[in-house]
């Protein structure tokens, strides 16, 4: 959990340092800088290697990024060029990443998933719960909509009991 809240903060910090990442968070999705900041998003930079970087500089060891899920098979990062989500358990800890590309690129996923580890299973997972679950409990009743951004938005517009699954299918 520890190493997740660090490369949170990591790609927090790469957001507002990267025009091309607001423009898109603020103008493309219409974010504003309290769903930024409720939701924690950030930014992965383009670069193969930045934040591998960055916590080995910090002394992890690479076998922890690869635990974590926050490199690939190759040993870059997972995530270049991308919006990034934290996923976060019910209490609010974050057990894994969303990517998702600024622009679409042609055969290139627009969407990518930290791969299941010991803290992140998609099928246990339900975004935005952790922001959801006092409305859920006053109004009796959760809204499912399909993906990240939409329980971000929703909850910006005022509707606090959206959540939304981890993955295309529910089980």
């Amino acid at each position: 959990v520890a190493l997740n809240e660090l490369a949170s903060t990591y790609y927090q910090r790469q957001l507002i340092k990267d025009s091309s990442a607001i423009h898109y968070t603020n103008i493309v999705r219409g974010f504003n800088k309290e769903s930024v900041i409720n939701f924690r998003l950030g930014y992965a930079p383009e670069s193969g290697n930045a934040l591998r970087d960055f916590l080995e500089g910090k002394k992890i060891p690479y076998n922890d990024l690869k635990d974590a899920g926050l490199v690939g098979q190759r040993g870059n990062d997972l995530l270049r060029g991308r919006l990034v989500i934290p996923l976060s358990d019910g209490q609010g800890q974050i057990v894994g990443f969303t990517g998702r590309l600024l622009a679409d690129i042609k055969n290139a996923p627009k969407y990518l998933n930290t791969p299941q580890t010991l803290l992140y299973d998609k099928s246990r997972n339900v975004y935005g719960l952790h922001l959801a679950k006092e409305a859920i409990r006053t109004l009796d009743y959760t809204v499912l909509v399909e993906g990240n951004l939409d329980v971000i938005m929703s909850h910006q517009v005022g509707v606090h009991q959206v959540v939304a699954t981890a993955g295309t299918a529910m089980t």
